[in-house]
């Protein structure tokens, strides 16, 4: 019973984590190329509804991912434009994008629900052997497609960004983008392909919360996991493996929180569900001050 229970735990820090890893590769990518994606929550919220109105008009839970891109492409453009071609304070850009994002979500939602409609969507599909998972091979079919599609992105990222010549170029538009500019690359179409690639990571986390941890949408969906993710990265150093250790870390809080809930120790659930933000909170204080890509944030004039 005792391996079954640490084999259901992990299972559940696998999939509360996911949408967190896409997040943090999200701000990652961002980041390394010069832009502070603040923006992530807001992405992950428009993610989050397209996937689940998608999955439930369709009844495909794959269009709601489909969708779910769709609207992070639409989101990152739009931070690109603000960003890099205006360009505007990133951070006052990212908060103004999460507070539009946050009371659009929140009045579609609420239209809908007046509307009649049930936004209880499929859920993507976990292959899972009879009786739950008991074993590394069980534990690896609990889990979505999508928690793979996320470990698989960790990888690949980490290999453009340290192991190729064009990730090299990448990274080098995050620590001095006159120095990349004047090695011939064009820092506002990188920029702007980093922007979009973050959107549609951000989303796509949006997506996995809805279609793979909890089937549903519900006002203010994310509560701040966005900001967790920030935090994953910061924690990570910038590095895609250590922030994938961070999300597990801060997956690890969360799913212990329902965990806890559910077997009920006489304590209000408010107290469980701020364990993940304790977590971040606790982490982020014991890393100390970490120092990111120096021009991530600084706007690249142009002309």
């Amino acid at each position: 019973m005792e391996g079954q229970w640490w084999a259901e735990f992990l299972s559940a820090v696998l999939r509360a984590a996911t949408p967190l890893v896409f997040c943090a590769l999200g701000v990652l990518v961002c980041e390394r190329a010069g832009i502070l994606n603040i923006g992530v929550e807001g992405s992950m919220l428009l993610g989050a509804l397209a996937a689940v109105l998608a999955a439930v008009y369709s009844g495909n839970p794959w269009m709601g991912v489909v969708a779910a891109l769709g609207v992070g492409m639409l989101g990152g453009m739009i931070l690109a434009l603000l960003t890099v071609y205006l360009p505007a304070d990133q951070v006052a850009t990212g908060i103004a994008f999460n507070l539009v994002c946050l009371g659009v979500t929140s009045f579609v939602y609420k239209l809908l629900v007046l509307g009649g409609v049930q936004l209880m969507a499929p859920a993507l599909r976990a292959v899972r052997a009879p009786g739950g998972p008991v074993s590394l091979l069980d534990l690896a079919t609990a889990v979505t497609p999508l928690t793979w599609i996320a470990l698989l992105l960790v990888v690949l990222i980490w290999i453009f960004l340290f192991r190729t010549g064009p990730g090299l170029l990448w990274r080098s538009m995050g620590e001095s983008a006159r120095a990349a500019h004047a090695a011939g690359l064009d820092v506002h179409k990188v920029r702007t392909v980093a922007a979009v690639v973050g959107g549609l990571l951000s989303a796509l986390g949006g997506a996995a919360l809805t279609l793979g941890w909890v089937p549903t949408f519900t006002d203010n969906m994310t509560m701040g996991r966005g900001f967790i993710a920030l935090a994953a990265v910061y924690f990570g150093r910038w590095h895609p493996g250590l922030a994938l250790l961070a999300c597990l870390l801060f997956g690890a809080g969360e799913a212990l929180a329902f965990r806890a809930q559910a077997l009920g120790a006489g304590l209000n659930p408010y107290y469980y569900l701020m364990l993940p933000y304790v977590v971040t909170l606790v982490a982020v204080g014991a890393t100390g001050r970490a120092i990111g890509p120096r021009d991530a944030g600084k706007p690249y004039p142009r002309g």
